[in-house]
């Protein structure tokens, strides 16, 4: 009997509740830039025998006996990340990218310490600093943002602040900003006043692995990442530091934040870093990376406003003035029409609502889409951002085309 079948027969409201999730994966356009597909592979590793283990500590320094395996795991997956990342540690027991950032700073700051980075508002993420966001609370966190006429990131301002405020830890990652970034340059900002850089490369890490953006590891202190989103891989986080901070950054994990590891995860994760050096990887990211390039040009080509006029990555911004119609209304439209987007408040821009959406392109890459499918994308949103009434049309149209690349 296949697990699907005993798991109905068990318990027909759970499975029914997996089933319709199931469905709706398949016949939705997922262009939420934080998703990815996970291989059966990668679920099986996720439900394997580890998931019985509770280990509680370091590799070595387990509180609970029979740990053994789990400290071979552990090392396994920690080994893996250095090798693909050039990092002198890694510990990969963070919960997820958020955990592995409070961890992060929890290496280097005490609370009250000030910190410097990029602003959530320039398309940082919120664990940044961000003002409803428990690190706000914790620490004092200063920002730099964006050159308001190259729409790069304004290294200047973070040069400048950096020499006021003499931060303990400087910080840069992006959840929106879809362009590489420059960490030479902030390690010698933040080297020369006496502080620590930290990048969270969450979004990239899969892009990073795979040799095509930029790697912070030669430049950072410490590096944060997560390995739901490029990497394709299960939801979960990861510190990678230099050797000095070794010590600090394992204290921080544990006792100071992760208790009870999440074993059955490393596991999945340890596959998902190995996955990440093989040419049909490499190949897979490429091909992410030219089909947000090309969507990008579609919408451009169809009136959408692009931010910054393109993308080195999976994400992108698409701005809605030309339309008249704001990103929650029009996100909300989309999601009626079996195409999944988020709204997102562009940089610099004053409006009341959020004017963009953020979409990426990982999951439709995954299913076999190309230039093709992403000039089909670009005429649904057209046709929806142009005329509301279309929706039904426009629902035919996406679940049509999610059922010719069904999910692998």
């Amino acid at each position: 009997m296949e697990i699907s079948q005993l798991l109905s027969a068990l318990d027909p409201e759970l499975s029914r509740c997996i089933a319709q999730e199931e469905q709706y994966q398949k016949n939705t356009l997922q262009l939420i830039a934080s998703e990815s597909l996970q291989s059966e592979e990668t679920l099986l590793a996720a439900a394997c025998a580890f998931a019985n283990r509770t280990a509680v500590g370091n590799i070595g320094n387990q509180r609970l006996k029979g740990a053994k395996y789990a400290d071979a795991l552990e090392q396994l997956a920690a080994e893996r990340a250095c090798r693909i990342f050039g990092a002198d540690h890694a510990n990969l027991t963070p919960y997820s990218g958020s955990m592995a950032n409070f961890c992060a700073y929890g290496a280097v700051m005490q609370p009250g310490d000030t910190a410097l980075a990029l602003d959530p508002a320039a398309g940082a993420h919120q664990s940044h600093g961000g003002a409803k966001n428990i690190t706000s609370k914790m620490y004092r966190f200063s920002f730099f943002g964006l050159d308001r006429e190259t729409l790069d990131i304004d290294y200047g301002e973070a040069d400048r602040l950096a020499r006021e405020l003499h931060p303990k830890l400087i910080v840069v990652g992006s959840a929106a900003y879809p362009r590489e970034i420059d960490y030479a340059r902030l390690s010698r900002i933040a080297h020369e006043n006496g502080a620590y850089l930290m990048a969270d490369i969450a979004h990239f890490t899969g892009l990073v692995a795979a040799g095509l953006s930029p790697n912070p590891i030669p430049h950072a202190d410490i590096v944060t990442g997560s390995t739901t989103k490029t990497l394709c891989g299960p939801h979960s986080g990861f510190v990678m530091c230099s050797a000095a901070l070794r010590e600090a950054v394992e204290k921080s994990i544990y006792p100071g934040h992760v208790a009870s590891l999440h074993l059955q995860t490393v596991a999945a994760m340890a596959f998902a870093l190995q996955q990440s050096q093989t040419p049909a990887f490499r190949k897979l990211m490429g091909r992410v990376v030219d089909n947000a390039q090309y969507l990008c040009k579609a919408l451009e080509n169809r009136g959408f406003g692009i931010f910054t006029g393109g993308t080195d990555c999976h994400m992108f911004l698409a701005d809605l003035t030309p339309f008249g119609i704001d990103g929650k209304f029009f996100a909300d439209l989309l999601e009626k029409a079996g195409i999944l987007v988020n709204s997102k408040a562009l940089p610099f821009d004053k409006s009341p609502l959020p004017m963009g959406i953020r979409a990426g392109t990982t999951v439709l890459t995954q299913r076999g889409m190309g230039h093709g499918e992403m000039d089909e994308a670009a005429d649904l949103l057209l046709a929806l951002a142009k005329d509301p009434k279309c929706l039904e049309t426009v629902k035919q149209k996406a679940q049509a085309l999610a059922m010719r690349f069904p999910e692998p």
